[in-house]
């Protein structure tokens, strides 16, 4: 069985092992403001993600998610404190680890994908906004920008002028 949507994901719940066993997709939209924790690293929340959730077992009975996010959120450069337009296309590969089952030792593991656990009741805007800022950079900039200008004639003399005439005397 496969199930496709498209509208809006806000308040979409999925049953994790349902939706990977009956090899199900999600895919929809979603507005930059639907998500409050991204909100606070953006410089607008106009714009939007595509997302694309899709569900599957492998041949030794594991159950799979991936998660496909597109989009273009505009971050805040922390080098002119402008607008940069950052490029996502993040595709995560998540294991479902249910209830009692064995986790994979993170040494020997796969690096190209991340156990998670599976829950009955999984928020899939809470997956998205989470995949998303952990795909951010830590400080995104232009690669070229001016610092804004500090100390420039419009906001009048330097308060530590009358300092420097002070150190004269």
């Amino acid at each position: 069985m496969r199930l496709s949507v498209s509208e809006s994901i806000a308040g979409t719940v999925i049953d994790c092992l349902e939706f990977a066993r009956s090899g199900s997709v999600l895919e929809r939209s979603i507005g930059l403001d639907e998500l409050p924790r991204l909100a606070d690293v953006l410089v607008a929340t106009t714009g939007f993600l595509s997302v694309r959730l899709e569900g599957w077992r492998d041949e030794k009975g594991k159950s799979w998610l991936e998660v496909d996010i597109a989009g273009e959120p505009v971050l805040c450069c922390q080098r002119c404190l402008g607008g940069v337009k950052y490029p996502l296309a993040i595709s995560s590969r998540l294991q479902l680890m249910a209830p009692g089952e064995e986790w994979p030792d993170d040494d020997l593991a796969d690096d190209s994908a991340d156990a998670i656990e599976a829950e009955k009741a999984l928020a899939v805007l809470s997956l998205v906004e989470e995949e998303v800022l952990l795909a951010l950079p830590i400080a995104p900039m232009h690669e070229q920008c001016e610092p804004p200008a500090g100390g420039s004639a419009e906001h009048g003399p330097s308060p530590f002028a009358a300092l420097a005439a002070l150190k004269k005397h």
